[in-house]
Protein backbone atom coordinates (compact mmCIF):
# COMPACT_ATOMS: atom_id res chain seq x y z
CA UNK A 1 0.00 0.00 0.00
CA UNK A 2 1.51 3.57 -1.17
CA UNK A 3 1.89 5.65 1.64
CA UNK A 4 -0.01 9.51 1.24
CA UNK A 5 1.81 12.37 0.20
CA UNK A 6 1.98 13.87 3.79
CA UNK A 7 3.62 10.23 4.58
CA UNK A 8 6.34 10.61 1.69
CA UNK A 9 9.71 11.01 3.68
CA UNK A 10 13.60 10.36 2.75
CA UNK A 11 13.58 7.65 5.18
CA UNK A 12 11.22 4.70 7.08
CA UNK A 13 11.33 2.54 9.38
CA UNK A 14 12.57 -1.25 10.01
CA UNK A 15 8.97 -2.00 9.79
CA UNK A 16 7.84 -0.59 6.64
CA UNK A 17 11.39 -1.40 5.22
CA UNK A 18 10.39 -4.84 5.72
CA UNK A 19 6.86 -4.52 3.85
CA UNK A 20 8.40 -2.57 1.10
CA UNK A 21 11.28 -5.39 0.57
CA UNK A 22 8.09 -7.85 -0.06
CA UNK A 23 6.47 -5.72 -2.42
CA UNK A 24 10.21 -5.73 -4.68
CA UNK A 25 10.33 -9.17 -4.95
CA UNK A 26 6.75 -9.57 -5.96
CA UNK A 27 7.76 -6.91 -8.59
CA UNK A 28 10.98 -8.44 -9.82
CA UNK A 29 8.65 -12.36 -10.10
CA UNK A 30 6.81 -10.20 -12.62
CA UNK A 31 9.68 -8.72 -14.39
CA UNK A 32 11.30 -11.92 -14.84
CA UNK A 33 14.42 -11.91 -12.55
CA UNK A 34 16.00 -15.40 -12.56
CA UNK A 35 15.42 -17.62 -9.54
CA UNK A 36 19.89 -16.50 -8.83
CA UNK A 37 19.09 -13.33 -8.89
CA UNK A 38 15.76 -13.56 -6.68
CA UNK A 39 18.33 -15.40 -4.14
CA UNK A 40 20.81 -13.55 -4.48
CA UNK A 41 18.44 -10.06 -3.64
CA UNK A 42 16.68 -11.94 -0.87
CA UNK A 43 20.32 -12.63 0.78
CA UNK A 44 21.61 -8.95 0.86
CA UNK A 45 17.97 -7.89 2.06
CA UNK A 46 18.51 -10.17 4.71
CA UNK A 47 21.89 -8.88 5.71
CA UNK A 48 20.98 -5.26 5.20
CA UNK A 49 17.81 -5.64 7.44
CA UNK A 50 19.91 -7.41 10.03
CA UNK A 51 22.50 -4.43 9.77
CA UNK A 52 19.55 -1.98 10.66
CA UNK A 53 18.28 -3.85 13.50
CA UNK A 54 21.53 -4.38 14.97
CA UNK A 55 22.72 -0.66 14.67
CA UNK A 56 18.86 0.39 15.60
CA UNK A 57 19.27 2.16 12.49
CA UNK A 58 16.57 3.57 9.97
CA UNK A 59 16.26 2.82 6.23
CA UNK A 60 17.66 6.20 5.45
CA UNK A 61 21.09 7.75 2.80
CA UNK A 62 23.04 7.36 6.23
CA UNK A 63 22.26 3.75 7.31
CA UNK A 64 22.39 2.44 3.36
CA UNK A 65 25.88 4.38 3.66
CA UNK A 66 27.08 3.04 6.93
CA UNK A 67 25.89 -0.99 5.49
CA UNK A 68 28.29 -0.11 2.55
CA UNK A 69 31.42 0.90 4.69
CA UNK A 70 30.73 -1.83 6.72
CA UNK A 71 30.82 -4.57 4.15
CA UNK A 72 34.28 -2.74 2.54
CA UNK A 73 35.77 -3.35 6.72
CA UNK A 74 34.37 -6.75 6.99
CA UNK A 75 32.35 -5.28 9.99
CA UNK A 76 30.26 -8.37 11.94
CA UNK A 77 27.30 -6.10 12.30
CA UNK A 78 27.23 -6.44 8.19
CA UNK A 79 27.12 -10.23 8.38
CA UNK A 80 31.22 -10.34 6.77
CA UNK A 81 33.81 -12.46 8.18
CA UNK A 82 36.72 -9.99 6.30
CA UNK A 83 36.42 -7.16 4.24
CA UNK A 84 34.20 -7.65 1.02
CA UNK A 85 35.86 -7.59 -2.41
CA UNK A 86 35.42 -4.21 -4.44
CA UNK A 87 33.49 -5.76 -7.18
CA UNK A 88 31.08 -7.08 -4.28
CA UNK A 89 30.37 -3.84 -3.00
CA UNK A 90 30.05 -2.72 -6.09
CA UNK A 91 27.47 -5.43 -6.83
CA UNK A 92 25.28 -4.20 -3.47
CA UNK A 93 25.81 -0.78 -4.38
CA UNK A 94 24.03 -1.27 -7.34
CA UNK A 95 21.49 -3.68 -6.04
CA UNK A 96 20.35 -1.23 -3.08
CA UNK A 97 20.24 1.47 -6.32
CA UNK A 98 17.62 -0.17 -7.92
CA UNK A 99 15.49 -0.94 -4.91
CA UNK A 100 15.89 2.68 -4.30
CA UNK A 101 14.56 3.74 -7.91
CA UNK A 102 11.22 1.39 -7.36
CA UNK A 103 10.82 2.90 -3.62
CA UNK A 104 10.44 6.67 -5.17
CA UNK A 105 8.04 4.83 -8.04
CA UNK A 106 6.31 3.52 -5.66
CA UNK A 107 6.01 6.43 -3.12
CA UNK A 108 7.34 5.02 0.23
CA UNK A 109 10.08 7.54 -0.20
CA UNK A 110 10.23 11.26 -1.51
CA UNK A 111 13.93 11.23 -2.84
CA UNK A 112 16.22 8.49 -3.97
CA UNK A 113 18.48 7.49 -0.96
CA UNK A 114 21.62 6.24 -3.11
CA UNK A 115 21.90 9.61 -4.86
CA UNK A 116 24.71 10.74 -2.56
CA UNK A 117 26.23 7.71 -2.54
CA UNK A 118 28.82 6.87 -5.21
CA UNK A 119 29.61 3.65 -6.41
CA UNK A 120 33.39 2.15 -6.35
CA UNK A 121 35.55 2.88 -8.56
CA UNK A 122 37.20 -0.77 -10.06
CA UNK A 123 39.67 -1.65 -12.17
CA UNK A 124 38.53 -3.23 -15.28
CA UNK A 125 38.85 -6.89 -14.60
CA UNK A 126 37.91 -7.65 -18.02
CA UNK A 127 41.31 -6.37 -19.53
CA UNK A 128 42.16 -9.36 -18.01
CA UNK A 129 41.80 -11.99 -20.80
CA UNK A 130 43.26 -15.27 -20.56
CA UNK A 131 46.69 -16.12 -22.80
CA UNK A 132 46.72 -19.43 -24.81
CA UNK A 133 49.35 -20.55 -22.53
CA UNK A 134 46.90 -19.82 -19.28
CA UNK A 135 43.89 -21.07 -21.37
CA UNK A 136 45.63 -24.28 -22.21
CA UNK A 137 46.86 -24.74 -18.25
CA UNK A 138 43.19 -24.62 -17.31
CA UNK A 139 41.30 -26.97 -19.89
CA UNK A 140 44.58 -29.39 -18.49
CA UNK A 141 43.94 -29.12 -14.90
CA UNK A 142 40.32 -30.57 -15.61
CA UNK A 143 41.87 -33.81 -15.51
CA UNK A 144 42.90 -33.58 -12.11
CA UNK A 145 39.02 -33.91 -10.75
CA UNK A 146 36.76 -37.07 -9.94
CA UNK A 147 34.72 -36.17 -12.93
CA UNK A 148 37.02 -34.80 -15.45
CA UNK A 149 35.36 -35.53 -18.39
CA UNK A 150 32.31 -33.23 -16.59
CA UNK A 151 34.75 -30.99 -15.82
CA UNK A 152 36.29 -29.89 -19.20
CA UNK A 153 32.64 -29.71 -20.63
CA UNK A 154 31.75 -27.02 -17.84
CA UNK A 155 35.02 -25.00 -18.80
CA UNK A 156 34.89 -25.78 -22.42
CA UNK A 157 31.17 -24.58 -22.71
CA UNK A 158 31.87 -21.15 -20.78
CA UNK A 159 34.97 -20.48 -22.92
CA UNK A 160 33.32 -21.30 -26.12
CA UNK A 161 30.06 -19.66 -25.70
CA UNK A 162 30.27 -16.83 -22.43
CA UNK A 163 27.77 -18.16 -20.61
CA UNK A 164 27.01 -16.91 -17.51
CA UNK A 165 27.33 -19.53 -14.68
CA UNK A 166 23.89 -19.73 -13.56
CA UNK A 167 22.79 -20.26 -17.39
CA UNK A 168 25.21 -23.20 -17.66
CA UNK A 169 23.91 -24.97 -14.29
CA UNK A 170 20.29 -24.42 -15.79
CA UNK A 171 20.76 -26.20 -18.85
CA UNK A 172 18.92 -29.43 -19.35
CA UNK A 173 19.38 -32.01 -21.91
CA UNK A 174 16.33 -30.69 -23.98
CA UNK A 175 18.40 -27.39 -24.51
CA UNK A 176 21.75 -28.97 -26.05
CA UNK A 177 21.79 -29.81 -29.65
CA UNK A 178 25.39 -31.45 -30.13
CA UNK A 179 24.82 -31.32 -34.00
CA UNK A 180 24.13 -28.13 -34.52
CA UNK A 181 25.87 -27.32 -32.02
CA UNK A 182 23.82 -25.17 -30.32
CA UNK A 183 22.12 -24.92 -27.01
CA UNK A 184 19.20 -23.24 -25.71
CA UNK A 185 19.35 -20.86 -22.55
CA UNK A 186 15.90 -21.04 -21.48
CA UNK A 187 16.05 -18.05 -18.52
CA UNK A 188 18.88 -15.69 -19.37
CA UNK A 189 19.31 -12.42 -17.18
CA UNK A 190 16.16 -10.87 -17.26
CA UNK A 191 14.65 -13.78 -18.02
CA UNK A 192 15.42 -13.66 -21.89
CA UNK A 193 15.89 -16.24 -24.14
CA UNK A 194 18.56 -17.23 -26.45
CA UNK A 195 20.28 -19.43 -28.60
CA UNK A 196 24.28 -20.12 -28.12
CA UNK A 197 26.41 -21.26 -30.63
CA UNK A 198 29.73 -23.21 -29.83
CA UNK A 199 32.58 -25.31 -31.85
CA UNK A 200 33.56 -28.57 -32.68
CA UNK A 201 36.24 -29.20 -29.50
CA UNK A 202 33.14 -28.08 -27.18
CA UNK A 203 30.97 -30.06 -28.99
CA UNK A 204 33.35 -33.37 -28.58
CA UNK A 205 33.62 -32.56 -24.94
CA UNK A 206 30.07 -32.58 -23.88
CA UNK A 207 29.83 -35.54 -26.18
CA UNK A 208 32.30 -37.83 -24.48
CA UNK A 209 31.29 -36.36 -20.95
CA UNK A 210 27.39 -37.31 -21.80
CA UNK A 211 28.03 -40.95 -23.82
CA UNK A 212 27.89 -43.07 -21.49
CA UNK A 213 24.53 -41.98 -19.75
CA UNK A 214 20.82 -42.67 -20.47
CA UNK A 215 19.31 -39.07 -20.07
CA UNK A 216 15.93 -37.74 -20.60
CA UNK A 217 15.27 -34.57 -22.24
CA UNK A 218 14.07 -33.05 -18.57
CA UNK A 219 17.44 -34.32 -17.13
CA UNK A 220 20.33 -31.25 -16.26
CA UNK A 221 22.98 -31.34 -18.49
CA UNK A 222 25.67 -31.09 -15.68
CA UNK A 223 25.31 -33.33 -12.70
CA UNK A 224 26.97 -34.16 -9.76
CA UNK A 225 28.59 -37.22 -8.72
CA UNK A 226 24.85 -38.17 -6.96
CA UNK A 227 23.20 -37.15 -10.16
CA UNK A 228 21.97 -34.21 -8.73
CA UNK A 229 22.12 -30.65 -11.20
CA UNK A 230 24.87 -28.75 -10.52
CA UNK A 231 24.43 -25.78 -8.42
CA UNK A 232 26.72 -22.36 -9.39
CA UNK A 233 28.14 -22.59 -5.56
CA UNK A 234 29.35 -26.00 -6.66
CA UNK A 235 30.54 -24.89 -10.28
CA UNK A 236 32.73 -21.82 -8.36
CA UNK A 237 34.47 -24.89 -6.62
CA UNK A 238 34.79 -26.51 -9.22
CA UNK A 239 36.71 -23.74 -10.84
CA UNK A 240 38.53 -22.70 -7.65
CA UNK A 241 40.14 -25.87 -7.39
CA UNK A 242 41.29 -25.40 -11.54
CA UNK A 243 42.35 -22.27 -10.75
CA UNK A 244 44.82 -24.14 -7.36
CA UNK A 245 45.62 -26.60 -9.31
CA UNK A 246 46.40 -24.96 -12.62
CA UNK A 247 48.07 -21.51 -10.54
CA UNK A 248 45.77 -19.32 -13.08
CA UNK A 249 43.65 -16.93 -11.10
CA UNK A 250 40.37 -18.01 -12.49
CA UNK A 251 36.70 -17.66 -11.46
CA UNK A 252 33.38 -18.23 -14.03
CA UNK A 253 33.29 -15.00 -14.91
CA UNK A 254 36.51 -14.48 -16.26
CA UNK A 255 35.69 -17.18 -19.12
CA UNK A 256 32.54 -15.27 -20.14
CA UNK A 257 35.45 -11.98 -20.23
CA UNK A 258 37.64 -14.11 -22.35
CA UNK A 259 35.66 -15.24 -24.60
CA UNK A 260 34.23 -11.74 -25.78
CA UNK A 261 37.52 -10.45 -26.30
CA UNK A 262 38.48 -13.76 -28.40
CA UNK A 263 35.50 -13.77 -30.12
CA UNK A 264 36.00 -10.05 -30.92
CA UNK A 265 39.71 -10.97 -32.06
CA UNK A 266 39.00 -13.95 -34.54
CA UNK A 267 37.05 -11.93 -36.26
CA UNK A 268 33.21 -11.69 -35.11
CA UNK A 269 31.32 -8.21 -35.12
CA UNK A 270 30.18 -7.08 -31.82
CA UNK A 271 26.61 -7.23 -32.70
CA UNK A 272 26.95 -11.02 -33.11
CA UNK A 273 28.74 -11.15 -29.29
CA UNK A 274 26.32 -9.21 -27.89
CA UNK A 275 23.54 -11.53 -29.43
CA UNK A 276 25.67 -14.73 -27.75
CA UNK A 277 26.50 -12.97 -24.30
CA UNK A 278 23.20 -11.75 -23.97
CA UNK A 279 23.91 -8.17 -23.06
CA UNK A 280 20.82 -6.09 -23.31
CA UNK A 281 22.66 -3.02 -24.44
CA UNK A 282 25.36 -2.72 -26.90
CA UNK A 283 27.37 0.06 -24.64
CA UNK A 284 28.32 -2.67 -22.49
CA UNK A 285 29.57 -5.27 -25.82
CA UNK A 286 31.93 -2.11 -26.68
CA UNK A 287 33.85 -2.38 -23.72
CA UNK A 288 35.34 -5.78 -25.21
CA UNK A 289 35.37 -4.30 -28.43
CA UNK A 290 37.81 -1.63 -27.11
CA UNK A 291 39.73 -4.22 -25.59
CA UNK A 292 40.18 -6.13 -28.36
CA UNK A 293 41.44 -3.35 -30.49
CA UNK A 294 43.84 -2.31 -27.70
CA UNK A 295 45.19 -5.85 -28.24
CA UNK A 296 45.36 -5.60 -31.90
CA UNK A 297 47.36 -2.32 -31.42
CA UNK A 298 49.95 -4.03 -28.71
CA UNK A 299 50.66 -7.23 -31.18
CA UNK A 300 51.01 -4.83 -34.01
CA UNK A 301 53.86 -2.84 -32.17
CA UNK A 302 56.43 -6.08 -31.94
CA UNK A 303 54.60 -6.88 -35.84
CA UNK A 304 54.84 -4.12 -38.10
CA UNK A 305 56.81 -5.58 -41.29
CA UNK A 306 58.53 -2.18 -41.61
CA UNK A 307 59.23 -1.64 -38.25
CA UNK A 308 60.78 -5.31 -38.15
CA UNK A 309 62.77 -4.59 -41.36
CA UNK A 310 64.50 -1.35 -40.17
CA UNK A 311 65.08 -3.44 -36.74
CA UNK A 312 67.17 -6.16 -38.73
CA UNK A 313 68.88 -3.63 -40.95
CA UNK A 314 70.23 -2.18 -37.93
CA UNK A 315 71.60 -5.41 -36.86
CA UNK A 316 73.40 -5.75 -40.23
Amino acid sequence: MKNSASDLRESCDLATFRRACVGWRLHGELQGWTQATCNDRVIWLRRLEAFLETCNLDFSTDALRAFLVALTRGERAAGCRKPLRPASVKHVHALLKSLCTWLVDEEYVSGHLMRKIPAPILRDDRAKALTDEELSRVLEATKRGRMPERDAAIIALLTDTGARAGEVCALRMADLDLSARTAVIASGKGGKRRVVAFGAATAQNLWRYLRREDRTPEDFVFQTERGRGFTVGSLRQMVHRIAQVSGVPVHPHRFRHDAAVRMLRNGANAFAVQAQLGHSHIATTQVYVRLSEADVRAAYRTASPLDNLARTRSRT
